[in-house]
């Protein structure tokens, strides 16, 4: 791996763990196991890492999305693949880093903003469209309405004011959610299909 992204992506894993703010230039390079002339070498300040790597956390997410989309055998398939996904990263990212980003870094925080529109958001009705074309979804469901209401149950399952982390674990609550939403829009047929994949998921 080339320095520069090596400086990227250890900043990227401190700034998920400890937040943007507490993370010096200095933390960088050190774990790095770098100078901080190196760093500065490479990027000119600390915002310009931290632009960088939230479009790398940002690009990643989009890949893995259309990845899960190419992957899976059906909608419901999909939708668990990416609920298990959006666990495994909300347990590597400290939600101090987010709220640190609303308040100091607006810019950055309006392109998040808008990524849960253009990505996230579309993801869901795509889904939704697909799941239904497959007979997994119901007929008459508003894609529009729904998408919403999913990715408003998504934002809620990881808040700390609704869910607090002292008081519920981050899995079972997307587990929850997630199932309840699944067979909440199925069919017939896609409620046997969504039991098979909620079963495996009990077992694992």
């Amino acid at each position: 791996m080339v320095v520069k992204d090596r400086i990227l992506e250890t900043a990227l894993r401190m700034f998920r763990v400890y937040g943007v703010k507490g993370v010096t230039m200095f933390d960088i390079a050190r774990d790095c196991g770098i100078s901080k002339k190196t760093v500065y070498e490479h990027y000119v300040d600390k915002q310009a890492l931290i632009d960088e790597g939230m479009q790398l956390l940002l690009h990643n997410h989009t890949a893995f999305l259309q990845e899960c989309n190419a992957l899976a055998d059906n909608a419901i398939d999909e939708l668990v693949r990416a609920s298990q996904y959006i666990v495994g990263l909300a347990r590597t990212l400290n939600p101090v880093m987010l709220f640190e980003i609303q308040k100091y870094h607006p810019d950055i925080w309006n392109n998040i903003e808008k990524f849960k529109g253009d990505c996230i958001l579309t993801g869901i009705k795509e889904n939704l469209k697909r799941g239904m074309t497959e007979g997994l979804y119901r007929q008459n469901l508003q894609t529009d309405i729904v998408a919403r209401m999913r990715q408003l149950q998504l934002e809620a399952a990881f808040d700390p004011i609704q869910y607090p982390a002292d008081q519920f674990d981050k899995q079972q609550v997307m587990e929850q959610v997630t199932a309840h939403f699944i067979l909440g829009i199925a069919t017939l047929k896609g409620h046997k299909l969504a039991n098979q994949y909620l079963q495996i998921k009990e077992e694992d």
